[in-house]
């Protein structure tokens, strides 16, 4: 199986084993700092010790970025399957976890075609007013003025998207646009896309 990258169908598995993998290696070679100095010198009090008791710091935060993304769970293939087919000439993301300090917000897929963000909301433990304007305060601290909807049932996310399809050149007609150095190639959506992807775990 191909490992997914963030904003693909399937992230939130490959990220549980690559951050469990990393998260191990990280309590790993502090504990053989610890131990080698240990054998070294005969005593724990030696500078190794204190190498290794610093060297728990990243780990611990990388423990804490491991468990919670061990809480989310990637879309179903039948939801994966509904969606793809009409996601058509629009740029989009799967599988992005929102963060704030507040609250998270979970959102299956998002859509970008012009100004319009749309974005599909199935879990129930997720707040969709907070993931809708959440977004969009991302959106705009990033300069992009769009207009963000967030919907639950994928039946009317799939009829949306044809919709969106239907129009797109009209949606993304006449909006300014300026390339950002740091994402060569980029087009407008694609930097929005970026954008979500960013504030996302």
């Amino acid at each position: 199986m191909l490992k997914s990258k963030k904003g693909q169908y399937g992230y939130f598995r490959t990220e549980k084993r690559r951050r469990l993998i990393f998260t191990l290696a990280s309590f790993g070679i502090p504990l053989l700092i610890l131990i080698s100095g240990i054998l070294y010198t005969g005593s724990k009090n030696n500078i190794l010790t204190v190498v290794a008791m610093v060297g728990m710091i990243p780990a611990a935060m990388s423990l804490v970025g491991m468990i919670m993304m061990l809480m989310r769970k990637s879309i179903s293939k039948e939801e994966f399957d509904a969606i793809d087919p009409h996601i058509g000439v629009l740029t989009y993301a799967y599988e992005l976890y929102l963060t704030s300090e507040k609250q998270n917000a979970l959102i299956d897929c998002l859509v970008i075609c012009g100004n319009e963000v749309i974005c599909l909301v199935t879990d129930p433990k997720t707040d969709r007013k907070f993931a809708g304007d959440h977004l969009a305060k991302m959106l705009r601290a990033d300069g992009y003025k769009t207009s963000v909807h967030v919907l639950t049932d994928v039946r009317h996310f799939t009829d949306r998207l044809d919709q969106l399809n239907a129009h797109a050149d009209d949606l993304r007609a006449g909006i300014p646009f300026k390339e950002d150095p740091r994402y060569p190639g980029f087009d407008r959506e694609d930097l929005i896309r970026q954008t979500a992807l960013n504030v996302s775990l």
